[in-house]
Order: structure tokens, then sequence, then C-alpha cells
């Protein structure tokens, strides 16, 4: 395996931080537009309207798919707590202390390339090098690792 196909290895593994983050994102958005549409004083009800499928409860049904979304999020939640912790345990059997900070800082903190710049006291130059070489050496510290985590999760 080429130290391209390591890079890209590590990098995967570790985006997958960012991937959940924004998803619970997401979904906290829908629960809030939900929320605001159950609640919003813009829907007046028509007396007039004759309904042959009988009458629906739009109320009970939003407030069920507010309920199902929020469990959706705290299983979420959980997981990008989990993944965050394996990171971690991974990113510290790097010897290099400043590939470790780089890696928590971009990855665990999602932190913009500047602000871990500034942060390190070094020019970006920098920090992009030393990047590279701290996803190989987290791949090359974490190979049997990133094999098993690779294999297909569940899905919610």
């Amino acid at each position: 395996m080429t130290d391209k196909d390591l890079s890209q290895q590590a990098k995967d593994f570790l985006s997958q931080i960012h991937k959940t983050d924004a998803l619970i994102n997401r979904l906290v958005n829908t629960v809030a537009t939900l929320r605001s549409s159950l609640t919003s004083t813009g829907s007046q009800l028509k007396q007039d309207k004759v309904q042959t499928s009988g009458p629906k409860n739009t109320l009970e049904e939003g407030i069920a798919r507010i309920d199902e979304l929020e469990r959706t999020i705290n299983i979420r939640i959980d997981e990008l707590i989990d993944l965050k912790q394996t990171a971690f345990n991974m990113i510290k059997r790097i010897p290099d202390l400043d590939q470790q900070n780089i890696l928590i800082a971009r990855y665990i903190q999602n932190m913009k390339w500047d602000s871990i710049a500034d942060e390190m006291d070094h020019e970006i130059r920098w920090v992009y090098k030393t990047h590279g070489k701290a996803l190989i050496a987290f791949a090359n510290s974490n190979e049997q690792l990133l094999v098993v985590a690779e294999q297909p999760h569940d899905s919610l």
C-alpha cells in the first residue's frame, strides 16, 4: 500500500467524525423546523372544507415524527462520542506530538487550517506538510484497527 493510499485510508476514517456531526446538526435543524411548523399560527382551519377520508391528526403525527427524530439524534450523538474516543485513542499511538495536535485539532475539534496554524504558531504550509505525515503515521500505527473500521456498519 502506498503512502497516498495510507493517507487516504486515515483521512476517510477520521472524516467519519465530521460527517456524523454534520448529520446530527441537520437532524437537529429538521426537528426545529418541525416544531416551528407545529406551533405556527399561520395555518388556519377552514370549516367549509368537506373531508371524505376522515380527519387526520397532523399534530399527533408531527409530535411522533419529532420524537422519532430525537431518538435518532441521541443514537447519533452516542455514535459521535464513541467515534471521537476511538479516534483519540488511535491518534495517541502516533509518537510525534505535533502530528497528534494537528489530527486532534482538525478531526476531533473540527478546527479550520488557519486556526490550527495560528494556535501552533506555524505557517499553514508547515501544518499541511505535518498533517500529511500525521495521516501516514496514523494509518501505520493503526493498521489492524483501520481494516476493521472499514467494514460496513448498520445505518439508521
